[in-house]
């Protein structure tokens, strides 16, 4: 498998429109698991501050998700290590399906890609049972910023960028940008979430960010887009060019790109650990096919732009295995861009 997946075998992955694509499975019988979470309190672990994208999508589906598992469900919160913490967590707590993490499958997969200090995990042996959502990653700057436009980009020297810390998939997006167009980066890390970030930009502690574009619209009054960091346009910034629109891509170095942007098809996604019993693994993604396939759910995301893109588990799982061997001999230089040339 070379890094770059054929498009119709990943677009089958992942079945379409999303929301649309899959009708939801009846909920599994498994009347042993069912009955093991009735009355019990679920824990959903998410990897930032509250308020953060991961947060509200958790609080978004917990009602719901109570409702039909006749359990309390509450979010944690436990950011660190550029949301890598709460997995940690997740991997060190009882394998009994009563912690599950609303997570990034990029974060994940490039951890364990890149050979990150202290990964405790295989993602392929993680139990993956929904993603939630996705969006194109957002290149932006502050409303005063110093450098408002690719052109002037290539001219600073550096651009600095935030950060929560190395392949937390947004600072490898940075370093992907400044790969492909040249850039004299310099990615500062360290900040606790989307919210440190933006106002490091906003404030013009540094020079650029990068979120997720549906994270990034909470604060579109007070940022300038740049370019996104996608496939295509996105319909909720119709006017907001591609990086590939807004700049010529040397032809030899676009593979970094399209890499990253098949990691990047995963994003959103709830995950329990190994070693959860097979029937709740089964019963979850059941539960989470009614939910994500709520219009109820669906309507109230909408509302504040935080779309569902539901994808079965059993189809996420695949994904996943098939994302890891993606990079094939690639991965050393994908290695260099993410983690050795600007930080």
């Amino acid at each position: 498998m070379t890094y770059n997946l054929r498009r119709r075998e990943l677009m089958t992955l992942m079945c379409g429109a999303a929301i649309t694509c899959a009708a939801p499975a009846a909920i599994i019988a498994a009347p042993d698991a069912a009955a093991f979470y009735r009355g019990k309190t679920l824990r959903i672990l998410v990897g930032s501050p509250p308020g953060g994208g991961y947060d509200v999508y958790a609080r978004l589906v917990a009602p719901a998700l109570a409702t039909q598992l006749g359990a309390t469900v509450l979010v944690e919160n436990k950011d660190g290590n550029g949301g890598l913490a709460a997995l940690t967590t997740l991997m060190v707590r009882p394998a009994d399906g009563l912690t599950i993490m609303n997570g990034s499958a990029e974060a994940a997969i490039l951890s364990q890609m890149l050979g990150r200090p202290n990964v405790s995990w295989d993602v392929t042996k993680l139990n993956w049972l929904a993603k939630v959502a996705s969006a194109p990653k957002l290149w932006y700057v502050g409303p005063n910023a110093r450098y408002s436009s690719v052109a002037e980009a290539a001219r600073a020297d550096p651009l600095t960028w935030s950060a929560t810390g190395p392949a937390d998939d947004i600072s490898d997006v940075e370093a992907v940008i400044s790969y492909v167009l040249g850039l004299k980066s310099k990615i500062v890390a360290g900040y606790r979430g989307a919210g440190d970030m933006s106002l490091a930009v906003i404030r013009n502690e540094v020079d650029s960010g990068v979120l997720s574009a549906d994270s990034a619209l909470q604060r579109i009054d007070s940022i300038k887009p740049i370019a996104l960091f996608g496939a295509r346009r996105w319909r909720h910034l119709p006017g907001v060019p591609t990086l590939s629109e807004a700049a010529d891509l040397p032809a030899d170095k676009v593979w970094s790109v399209e890499l990253r942007q098949q990691i990047g098809e995963a994003q959103r996604a709830m995950i329990a650990a190994p070693g959860v019993p097979t029937e709740r693994v089964d019963y979850l993604r059941s539960v989470f096919a009614e939910v994500l396939n709520d219009p109820a759910v669906i309507q109230e995301g909408a509302r504040t732009n935080r779309e569902i893109e539901f994808m079965p588990g059993a189809d996420l799982q695949r994904l996943i295995g098939e994302l890891m061997r993606a990079a094939g001999p690639r991965l050393p230089e994908f290695r260099r861009i993410a983690l050795a040339s600007y930080f």
